[in-house]
């Protein structure tokens, strides 16, 4: 079974942002600051985050309660920017992500993803889509651990 899809664009924010953040780190890690992502990103409301500056940037890299890397804060901004514009476009970043996933498939829709999204590798954009409610085939326990949403 994997998760359901996000209510608003920010769900797809707050996870993309999570697979962000995991690489190179447990979920433990992760999950201990989540809270506190939440937070300085503002729940994650995408034309909240894509307004932020680099003076925003640079309070939250100072910020004890998120994990201090910068280069990956701002990719949050950056791809809250990517989301908001594709929004703007499609009606909703959500109907973007359902029409390439029925175009493309989960292969098609993670390579796409991996080159409009900032740190977003192509795993990273499948594990995104898994994370988001997409069918992405046959997923392992410690995928399946690692990359569900967080609830808390």
């Amino acid at each position: 079974m994997h998760p359901s899809k996000p209510d608003t664009d920010a769900g797809y924010l707050e996870a993309a942002a999570r697979i962000i953040f995991m690489g190179g780190l447990n979920r433990q890690v992760v999950d201990g600051k989540w809270p506190g992502f939440r937070a300085v990103f503002a729940g994650f409301d995408v034309d909240a985050v894509a307004a932020f500056s680099d003076d925003d940037v640079d309070r939250i890299a100072g910020d004890d309660r998120v994990i201090k890397y910068r280069a990956k804060l701002a990719a949050v901004v950056r791809n809250a920017r990517t989301i908001a514009a594709i929004a703007a476009d499609r009606g909703s970043f959500a109907a973007y992500v359902n029409e390439l996933y029925d175009l493309e498939g989960p292969g098609g829709a993670s390579r796409a993803l991996a080159k409009e999204f900032t740190y977003v590798s192509e795993q990273g954009a499948k594990h995104w889509l898994y994370a988001t409610g997409y069918d992405i085939g046959e997923v392992t326990d410690k995928v399946r651990r690692k990359y569900a949403p967080f609830v808390g």
